[in-house]
């Protein structure tokens, strides 16, 4: 009965696969798509496919966008990026959601452009944003994230930079292509997480901590509230803690 040990090493490669997919925009089910769904294709989005509607107070210029919305930190966020550096930030005691984005000097195009979805409320949020390889886009957001919340960030290819210090409910991080750093407070900012790579290398520069490489599947046990799961189709992920 030794193959069935292969079983969990071809689940991670197939997973592995899909993340890569996500990061190249391919979509496994084509006929299958939704307006909603965020296609890193590299193609420009046209004005139809555009969701966002400006309030005032959002400051929109050609290669700055910024952007401030009433958000509890208990409901859904839905958060996914193609072609970016992804920093995500807590701030428990925020009643907020803010959200900035800053463009290369060489993009062509205004920042609202790049804007596929951006729906906004109290206890849901969907923030999608579809940038070129070339618009060297770094892309902050500083929400609550407390109890209760169920959220998910999703980047197909660049750098993710994720501090989960103060954050709590249930937390997915997908990375298709590119390096993650996630900062958390020892054990404390999870009661459960799981870390698979696909195809890579994890650094855990905490104390105590064990790297991993190729295929990784690891799982961890914490003192705090809400469960973390890390997936990278290939690339790394380091872990560090203040």
């Amino acid at each position: 009965m030794a193959y069935r040990a292969c079983f969990p090493l071809i689940r991670k490669v197939a997973w592995a696969l899909g993340l890569i997919a996500l990061r190249a925009g391919v979509a496994p089910h084509a006929d299958e798509k939704k307006p909603d769904n965020l296609d890193c294709d590299g193609k420009p989005l046209s004005t139809a496919e555009r969701q966002f509607q400006q309030q005032a107070g959002d400051a929109v210029e050609p290669r700055h966008l910024e952007i401030v919305r009433p958000f509890t930190g208990t409901g859904s966020l839905d958060v996914s990026v193609c072609n970016a550096q992804l920093r995500v930030r807590t701030r428990p005691e925020a009643k907020d959601l803010r959200i900035s984005v800053d463009l290369g000097e060489k993009t062509d195009k205004s920042a609202v452009d790049y804007v596929h979805i951006l729906r906004v409320d109290p206890e849901s949020a969907t923030i999608h944003l579809k940038f070129p390889s070339d618009s060297h886009a770094t892309v902050t957001l500083t929400v609550p994230m407390n109890k209760g919340l169920e959220s998910q960030f999703n980047l197909g290819k660049g750098d993710l930079n994720f501090d989960a210090i103060g954050s709590a409910g249930r937390r997915q991080i997908n990375l298709g292509y590119g390096h993650a750093k996630l900062l958390v407070e020892g054990d404390k900012s999870y009661s459960d997480m799981q870390v698979n790579i696909g195809m890579g290398s994890l650094h855990d520069h905490r104390p105590g901590g064990h790297d991993g490489h190729f295929v990784v599947s690891k799982n961890y046990s914490g003192s705090g509230v809400g469960s973390l799961q890390v997936n990278v189709g290939m690339g790394s992920l380091d872990i560090a803690q203040e």
